[in-house]
């Protein structure tokens, strides 16, 4: 996503961008419930979804999926693999994931695609999350939306989507709710 998003910016406007956020949205939300399986990606993040010609998203790269069996809601690993950054804390640190590790993951990339900004790398101090928590917090998070967009998205749903995103980023999991992400649809 991050090529095509680079090439592409001035055509990822605030509506394409909050398409590309249900369409990730839904994508979870098969993965997770509608499929026939249960899949925990677990290593989803910016460059694992891919904009076709008409940039719409699908998500990639299963390397690192796991598949959940009837009524199973988590799994323990001794290997935490995947990204850091998009991370989970308990999958992080105690090697737990489930479904909730993907929708950490998945707010992660929501306020990278509202920012225009990655999660490493920008801030020398914190990361994308911190930066934008902390302007959430001393009320100018709009500050931070991609300055490509200059003022041509509705305030009210940018600031309702950089909330979403937060409730998905919650430190533990028993407060990020399931379908968290599915208030974007």
């Amino acid at each position: 996503m991050r090529e095509l998003y680079e090439s592409n910016r001035t055509h990822l406007d605030w509506r394409r961008r909050f398409e590309i956020i249900c369409e990730i949205t839904r994508g979870i939300l098969y993965l997770h419930q509608d499929s026939k399986l249960r899949i925990i990606h677990r290593d989803l993040r910016a460059s694992n979804v891919l904009l076709d010609g008409s940039m719409n998203p699908k998500i990639a790269d299963f390397g690192l999926a796991r598949i959940f069996e009837g009524d199973q809601s988590d799994a323990n690993t001794n290997r935490v693999v995947g990204t850091c950054g998009y991370m989970s804390p308990e999958y992080a640190m105690q090697g737990l994931f489930s479904v909730k590790s993907d929708v950490y993951s998945f707010g992660v990339i929501g306020l990278e695609i509202i920012t225009g900004q990655k999660n490493t790398g920008h801030h020398p101090r914190s990361s994308l999350v911190e930066h934008v928590w902390n302007s959430w917090r001393e009320g100018s998070a709009l500050e931070l939306v991609d300055s490509s967009l200059s003022g041509s998205c509705p305030v009210d749903e940018v600031l309702r989507c950089i909330h979403i995103a937060f409730l998905c980023l919650q430190e533990h999991a028993t407060d990020r709710r399931g379908q968290t992400c599915q208030k974007f649809l």
